[in-house]
């Protein structure tokens, strides 16, 4: 009895751990389905959405004349030309989204505009420990250890340090009379995208970490990039793969940091043409990239907003060569017609007799248009605007240019201000001296038309006249008129010369007769005293 009791107890615990093991195996097979399932789950859902984001429409294919540009499967996209903002392609541009650490752009460029590189700045608390341990942090500092902000600006646009970020916002806060914290900070990061010209723009932070109220738009954050990639320092920080330093004085060891931005060289995208990137991430906001490229002198800024990875370095990549392969910088000095100033050119040269060589109205020699390759500048609609009077500026008037109703580049018509002594000539008294006058002013009446003189500030008023002579054409005048003179005078010989007349023939029959009777007289007279000097010689040798 008892050895089958015991063969029964042996029996239930085989049962009871043969039982166990099968529910674990089966928990640990389910979780491997489960998690596999949830993977796959997840791949087909994004790429559900990429591909209905590749279905929005593209605003900037639906312009008249205009180049298509390529299918992304970002939610916003822009490519614009970094001087004239131009824009070449336009994808929800307006449209709010989550810029996540591309906010870090704008952070380092007030950082960069009021701070020297060799300022220190120090980590408070709040820098250090508002930041969540699982995004990307410097890490190693504490409360009160300082970073020269050379240091720290590479740490943010490399790492995407979100701790040093706040740092420096703080710096700049407390820099420019606010307090030291992230919402002084903010008020002026605001500020300054409203500057920009920015619409849709409201940041709560320096580092982009996910807030409902900070947003952004893709046609807002490329007007910061132009910004931001017009500093040489900003773009060599923005494109440096990798970089290292002390973090602490007393370190034996430097702190390496490196990007996982893919744009740069030896990356799996490299692009031979890069000014500079900023990469972004929260879940909420999905891959962000804002970019800078530059080829046969034209700069341009590329924003994505809300894509997958890698496809923000492909969307990127593609923009920019539609951008390069479609587009042409047309001058406006070269090829203006219509607004040419030079009514004024005799007497404004580059050998100005005065030593000064300046157009009185130009316009400005680096002003250009950005135009599709299809395209000629004659195509391009012009708008000229006069400025205000009352403007404290040497520019009298602008000219805005569009194609196809796109805003494609402008120019200033610039009156040129001397700052060279004029020579003046006073209407009464010619001993009298004209003083206060200034001659810096651009004088209305050449557009106008109205004879104004300007008041000297004197209690006499005088009248002040500027004269340019264009020597080189002065000379060629002097030259020409000489040239008609000489010309004149050798027809007047030939005329008093010949004469094709019967009278005419024989006046000239006349005096050619008198010529050989003079000849003939002349001869006679040298022979008759040459034989006088022959007999005198012989008479004295005969004595």
């Amino acid at each position: 009895m008892i050895f089958h009791k015991n063969i029964k107890l042996r029996s239930r615990l085989i049962a009871g751990i043969t039982l166990v093991t099968v529910l674990f195996s089966s928990a640990s097979f389910t979780n491997i389905v489960t998690s596999g399932t949830a993977t796959a789950y997840a791949d087909t859902d994004s790429n559900e959405k990429m591909e209905q984001r590749k279905a929005l429409p593209i605003q900037s294919n639906s312009i008249e004349n205009w180049p298509k540009g390529p299918v992304i499967g970002a939610q916003s996209a822009i490519l614009m030309e970094m001087n004239t903002h131009t824009i070449l392609y336009a994808k929800n541009i307006h449209e709010k989204n989550y810029p996540a650490s591309t906010t870090k752009i704008l952070t380092c460029l007030l950082a960069m505009q009021n701070c020297a590189m060799n300022e220190i700045i120090t980590f408070t608390h709040d820098s250090i420990y508002d930041v969540p341990s699982d995004g990307s942090r410097l890490g190693g500092v504490d409360t009160g250890d300082t970073m020269p902000m050379e240091q720290a600006l590479y740490c943010v646009l490399v790492q995407s340090a979100n701790d040093v970020a706040t740092a420096v916002g703080e710096h700049v806060a407390e820099k420019l009379g606010k307090e030291k914290t992230v919402a002084a900070f903010s008020e002026l990061m605001n500020e300054k995208a409203k500057e920009l010209g920015c619409i849709n723009t409201n940041f709560t932070n320096c580092n982009g970490l996910y807030d409902d109220n900070h947003y952004t738009t893709a046609y807002d954050l490329a007007l910061i990039g132009c910004a931001f990639f017009e500093n040489e320092l900003l773009c060599k920080m923005s494109s440096t793969t990798s970089y290292h330093f002390k973090l602490k004085p007393d370190d034996e060891n430097d702190t390496w940091i490196a990007t996982k931005n893919q744009l740069y060289k030896g990356k799996n995208y490299e692009y031979p043409y890069l000014l500079g990137s900023k990469t972004g991430y929260v879940s909420q906001s999905g891959q962000t990239l804002v970019s800078a490229a530059e080829k046969n002198g034209m700069k341009l800024v590329c924003v994505i907003l809300t894509e997958e990875t890698p496809y923000q370095f492909e969307d990127t990549i593609s923009l920019f060569q539609y951008g390069f392969e479609n587009f042409q910088k047309v001058s406006i000095n070269d090829n203006e017609k219509k607004y040419n100033i030079d009514t004024m050119d005799f007497f404004d040269t580059e050998n100005d007799l005065f030593g000064d060589s300046t157009p009185l109205i130009s316009i400005e020699n680096d002003a250009y248009v950005i135009l599709p390759n299809t395209a000629e500048f004659s195509d391009a609609v012009p708008t000229l605007t006069y400025t205000s009077e009352q403007a404290d500026t040497n520019v009298i008037a602008s000219i805005r240019y569009t194609y196809s109703d796109v805003d494609v580049g402008s120019c200033n018509l610039v009156f040129y201000k001397s700052n060279i002594p004029a020579f003046s000539f006073a209407t009464n008294n010619l001993d009298s001296e004209v003083s206060g006058a200034n001659i810096n002013e651009p004088d209305t009446s050449l557009l106008t038309g109205e004879d104004e003189c300007l008041n000297t500030g004197t209690v006499q008023e005088t009248e002040t006249r500027i004269i340019y002579i264009n020597v080189k054409k002065v000379l060629i005048g002097i030259l020409m008129a000489a040239a008609l003179v000489i010309l004149i005078l050798f027809i007047a010989s030939i005329i008093n010369s010949y004469s094709f007349s019967p009278k005419g023939q024989s006046s000239k029959r006349r005096r050619q007769r008198r010529r050989e009777i003079w000849a003939a007289k002349w001869q006679a007279r040298r022979s008759a005293r040459r034989r006088m000097i022959s007999c005198s010689g012989r008479k004295r040798g005969r004595r």
